[in-house]
């Protein structure tokens, strides 16, 4: 644990010393824009939103799931202070699009993302998408208990329209979602097509965030490839099982790329924390 917190100080002070430097200053989407021509904006936003199909969930389901605050619940306080800091900081910095990562798998940055999202739903003036771009094996459609009919691989090269994939919960937070694996998932975060699907879904939605749930950083390059759509990264580690030099090889790749937000750290074994420390599901990688 002690060397697990050096490493987050040193994370955070090189972070610190990112921003005193300057290495990635503009966020990342208002530059990608600022090269393109800015279509028209559909008229009548709310309408569109209020156009999404509904997304019926089950609570007992998640609750299995370990997802809890999509009611406000006290045991949902740590997402909410989550949600606090992270809209502080993208506000700030005019950040639009966030991903979120892990080192390795089960550290739960999928539970926490999915949490996060719940959490900013809470917020009547925040419009927020989340969307599962861990195509190798996505995991927020079993989360939420969900079974789409396509997936967003057919989303992003065109061949299903975003309004039949993404589904809204409340007026104000939708989920792009999986029902299966996405093949060529690299190359796909990495095209051009990438870029023209966020462009079109920030036109035709004018959301206030957009959150990724991205796989394991460590272990494939579709996050490392991803980078250059993002204005930022959150990493969630795993308390006690996340070597420092994990969270360090990350920074070192991320210099000059992007801006690492923030750092979770997930599993902790707090006293007043109970059963909440102690749950812990399978992920593995072909």
């Amino acid at each position: 644990m002690e060397k697990l917190q050096r490493a987050l100080e040193k994370a955070r002070a090189s972070r610190q010393g990112q921003t005193e430097a300057g290495p990635v200053t503009q966020p990342r989407s208002s530059a990608l824009r600022a090269g393109h021509p800015a279509p028209v904006a559909p008229s009548g936003n709310a309408d569109v939103w209020d156009s999404l199909p509904r997304m019926n969930v089950d609570l007992k389901t998640l609750a299995k799931n370990r997802i809890i605050a999509q009611d406000g619940v006290a045991e949902a306080g740590s997402y909410d202070l989550l949600r606090t800091r992270l809209r502080d900081e993208v506000q700030r910095k005019k950040y639009k699009r966030i991903a979120i990562t892990s080192p390795a798998p089960n550290a739960g940055k999928s539970t926490t993302l999915t949490n996060l999202a719940f959490a900013l739903g809470r917020l009547p003036f925040q419009r927020t998408m989340v969307f599962d771009l861990d195509l190798r094996r996505p995991a927020m459609h079993r989360l939420l208990g969900q079974q789409p009919a396509s997936d967003l691989g057919q989303v992003i090269t065109g061949q299903v329209p975003l309004q039949d994939n993404v589904q809204r919960y409340g007026a104000n937070l939708a989920f792009g979602l999986n029902r299966g694996p996405v093949s060529q998932s690299s190359e796909l975060l990495q095209s051009h097509q990438m870029e023209t699907f966020l462009s079109e879904t920030e036109q035709a939605y004018e959301p206030d965030l957009m959150l990724f749930d991205m796989p394991p950083f460590l272990v494939v390059d579709d996050a490392l490839g991803f980078l250059r759509h993002i204005d930022g990264v959150i990493l969630v580690v795993e308390a006690e099982h996340t070597p420092p030099s994990q969270i360090e090889k990350i920074e070192e790749r991320l210099v000059g790329l992007t801006n690492l937000v923030g750092v979770v750290l997930n599993k902790c074994n707090f006293p007043e924390d109970g059963d909440r420390s102690k749950y812990g599901y399978s992920y593995g990688y072909s």
